[in-house]
């Protein structure tokens, strides 16, 4: 357990951190990509999509299993010298630690899974040029948090679910290789759950870990 503690709290600083590189890379990168044009993306329009896991953290970690997540995003590069406009669609899955004494229905592993899907609209930004390029980038969206019970107890199963105002934040590296580039990103996403659902709670923070390929 403090060994997982430990990686959760590491993971937090790293994507913290790049998350504070917007505002002191920001104004360089901007104006080296004014003065020798593009140079780091040869399309309007770029296509991207990913997985990988989910570790929950702060208040979150105490409802929530370490999950996996899905994505799916669309950049569009206006103008060379302004960052990338990113529409991202999410989907977290979690297991439900154990709640309220209630134990899994027969056959089941677990008592329930919470599921977050999300839409968010931001801006990403290339800190460097070249073929390995650490970026950062920033959202805000809405979630939909459903949480569904799963117990032996028939009186206890069911699901509520409700949508929430959000936001995320973070970086990765891209790595070009040719026409498409592989990344790997991580990000803080926060989800202003107002203490609803089966879970009482006022926010969900995750830091979801994502692979995967830009076309």
């Amino acid at each position: 357990m403090r060994r997982n503690l430990v990686s959760r709290s590491s993971a937090l600083r790293a994507v913290s951190g790049a998350v504070m590189l917007v505002a002191v890379a920001s104004a360089p990168a901007i104006a080296q990509r004014s003065m020798g044009g593009n140079g780091l993306d040869d399309h309007m329009v770029r296509v991207g999509f990913g997985g990988g896991v989910s570790v929950p953290v702060s208040d979150a970690k105490d409802a929530f299993k370490d999950g996996v997540n899905g994505t799916g995003f669309v950049l569009v590069h206006i103008l060379g010298g302004l960052p990338a406009l990113r529409f991202a669609f999410s989907y977290d899955r979690y297991k439900l630690k154990q709640v309220g004494g209630l134990i899994p229905a027969p056959g089941d592993d677990e008592v329930g899974h919470s599921q977050i899907l999300g839409g968010t609209a931001g801006i990403k930004l290339h800190l460097l040029p070249g073929p390995v390029r650490p970026f950062v980038m920033a959202g805000l969206g809405a979630f939909n948090v459903k949480d569904v019970i799963d117990a032996a107890n028939s009186s206890a199963s069911g699901s509520a679910s409700k949508t929430n105002f959000g936001v995320d934040g973070g970086g990765g590296v891209e790595i070009k290789l040719g026409r498409l580039s592989a990344f790997a990103e991580a990000k803080i996403q926060n989800v202003y759950s107002k203490t609803t659902g089966v879970i009482s709670r006022s926010s969900i923070q995750t830091v979801p870990v994502t692979f995967g390929l830009l076309f």
